[in-house]
């Protein structure tokens, strides 16, 4: 049987295992009754013990149960979901997700059988449930020692996960021992609460894509054919919280594809990637990964354009807007197996020259009111509220400075105006998932402009129109060209790729067309 189905089969085993264990174990009211001894009399061969709740093991155990409280269960497991949804872990996240849920939904099944408890000494303890089958503790220790197992594969740690599975098997025994020492419990009820979080840990896995639990562990990842492929990863340090788990998940991913082990390239606050971009076509790879934000990815591939190196992105910014426009996942560990397994397409670049010198951007360039609110925007806030840091700073750039332009568009006249924001793009979404250029697409050999003339507060009202209708309004102009040259009156302040790059009273963009190769999904 291939592996992506043993989760599925054992979801499926261990819920009608818990289901059949639940028809002879706790019966629904409306049943008939049953024999306290439960099913085949096991509960009867193994009564609770008359454990007085003030002797010393009494009370370990008591300590025990409230350290191992479902309630405190669940709140670890969702701040781990949290964790792993910002660590850009989506696939996890779910799965980790569907694990907590097993929690709540073991409270509403034990509501609705309504299966006392075998004994009373500890009734009025913390960790004491009204209703014992299935039994809370073992349900939330199953789906803790899941969990436990799945983020040491996660991070790619094989000791972590040998180490991990023993420690959470047996912290499950030992909380089914404590639970049935405390009185609280009965053997069935242990049994049902471990099968109900077993299907539960399986759901999680098979939905969310990782390895069975059962095989996880002794699971190599070897790649069945070997190559000579080497990739490098250029990657910006600021934008990761654990620069090693970033290592350790590109390196478990390029031994399973059976690549060569990688150059790791770090850019430098005086350096975004240039000169690493050239180290890494002198070592010859077959692949550059550029882990960071648009800035890194601009710098990167303004010197891979018309070289034929293929680029793949693994998105750490806070725009990450190439990717977000060319459907590159946000989630790490499918960015980077999409870097090694998806297809090649060349993308359009735009050479830019100004007063000072020539660069190339391949998202968008703005001059004035976007580069002014590039260059408000405080990049501590960027860390804590992400795009809404640029909301903050375009609060701060109400009341635009207008300047005069004139515009000429590859071959036509050309043409006076006043503006206050003149914005070229590569592609048609910006920061929050906003079209505004809906014809744009990096591949077909043309530059979007908007040019913005709005007199007064409420024209920026339309222009929020605009982006979400797609149709030109008042104050706002839209069209597109292969070549671009834009003369101001004054120097203007303008940015590439949301980096400000000072001011100039001439830009000057001209299409590149096919002249970056990057991989992007099949």
């Amino acid at each position: 049987m291939r592996l992506k189905y043993v989760e599925a089969v054992l979801c499926v085993c261990f819920a009608l295992a818990f289901i059949v264990w639940t028809r002879l174990s706790a019966p629904t009211p409306s049943a008939a009754p049953q024999s306290p001894g439960g099913p085949l009399g096991l509960d009867a061969l193994l009564p609770a013990p008359d454990t007085h709740p003030r002797s010393a093991a009494g009370q370990l155990a008591e300590a025990f149960a409230t350290l191992t409280h479902p309630l405190l269960i669940l709140v670890i497991i969702v701040a781990w979901v949290i964790y792993a949804y910002t660590a850009r872990m989506r696939r996890l996240s779910v799965s980790l997700a569907i694990a907590a849920a097993g929690i709540p939904v073991q409270f509403l099944i034990a509501l609705r059988l309504a299966h006392p408890a075998p004994g009373a000494a500890f009734a009025d303890s913390i960790s004491a449930f009204t209703h014992a089958y299935p039994n809370a503790h073992v349900t939330a220790m199953t789906l803790a020692s899941w969990v436990l197992v799945t983020l040491a594969r996660a991070h790619h740690r094989s000791a972590m996960v040998a180490t991990g599975t023993v420690l959470g098997y047996a912290a499950v025994a030992v909380t089914a021992v404590g639970q049935w020492y405390m009185g609280l419990a009965a053997l069935s009820d242990l049994v049902g609460g471990f099968l109900l979080g077993a299907a539960f840990a399986n759901l999680a896995l098979w939905v969310g894509g990782i390895d069975a639990i059962l095989t996880s562990w002794v699971n190599a990842r070897l790649s069945r054919a070997s190559s000579e492929k080497r990739a490098a990863v250029i990657y910006n340090p600021t934008k990761f919280d654990d620069l090693s788990l970033l290592r350790r998940r590109v390196a478990a991913e390029v031994h399973a594809a059976g690549w060569r082990p990688t150059i790791w390239l770090e850019t430098t606050p005086d350096d975004p990637g240039r000169s690493m971009a050239h180290r890494a076509l002198e070592a010859g790879v077959d692949l550059i990964m550029v882990a960071g934000g648009d800035g890194t990815v601009r710098a990167v591939s303004s010197q891979l354009a018309g070289t034929e190196m293929p680029m793949a992105l693994i998105p750490a910014g806070t725009g990450n807007l190439l990717a977000r426009n060319l459907s590159i996942p946000m989630d790490t560990d499918a960015a980077i197996r999409l870097a090694l397994h998806g297809r090649l397409e060349p993308i359009d670049m735009v050479t830019c020259t100004f007063d000072d010198g020539e660069e190339r951007f391949v998202v968008m360039a703005g001059m004035g009111l976007d580069a002014q609110i590039m260059e408000s925007t405080d990049s501590g806030l960027k860390k804590v509220i992400r795009s809404g840091a640029y909301a903050v700073a375009a609060v701060q750039n109400a009341i635009p400075d207008p300047f005069n332009a004139t515009i000429t568009l590859d071959d036509a006249p050309p043409v006076r105006r006043q503006m206050v924001m003149a914005l070229m793009g590569n592609v048609g979404t910006i920061t929050a998932g906003m079209t505004l250029f809906p014809r744009a697409a990096p591949t077909d050999g043309m530059v979007d402009l908007l040019l913005a003339s709005p007199g007064k507060v409420v024209d920026w009202a339309r222009l929020g129109a605009q982006i979400l209708t797609g149709q030109e309004m008042e104050g706002f102009t839209l069209t597109r060209a292969r070549r671009v040259l834009i003369e101001t009156d004054r120097p203007v302040p303008f940015e590439l790729d949301g980096d400000t790059a000072g001011s100039t009273r001439t830009l000057r963009a001209e299409v590149d067309h096919g002249a970056l190769r990057i991989v992007v999904p099949r």
